[in-house]
């Protein structure tokens, strides 16, 4: 991994993240409270690495279109 793939794929999510981690961080810094400025820290890793709490795209689902149904095989279609 290079550091042009940390530019690269930036979503709404992502951005959001970030825009998050900085506010959280300067308001930590405003405020003097250090458990803020590790919240931030965790967003701002995040946004920066593209992880989120499941991983690298871990809570998505799987595209495949050749999988069949749950009962396809075993629920007759009817036909009058």
């Amino acid at each position: 991994m290079t550091k042009r793939d940390f530019l690269k794929n930036w979503d709404a999510m992502r951005i959001f993240r970030l825009i998050a981690g900085l506010s959280i961080a300067v308001y930590g810094i405003y405020s003097k409270d250090y458990v803020l400025l590790m919240f931030s820290a965790f967003f701002l890793l995040q946004a920066i690495l593209n992880i989120s709490c499941c991983g690298v795209q871990g809570c998505g689902s799987s595209n495949a279109k050749n999988e069949k149904g749950t009962y396809e095989d075993q629920v007759k279609p009817f036909k009058p």
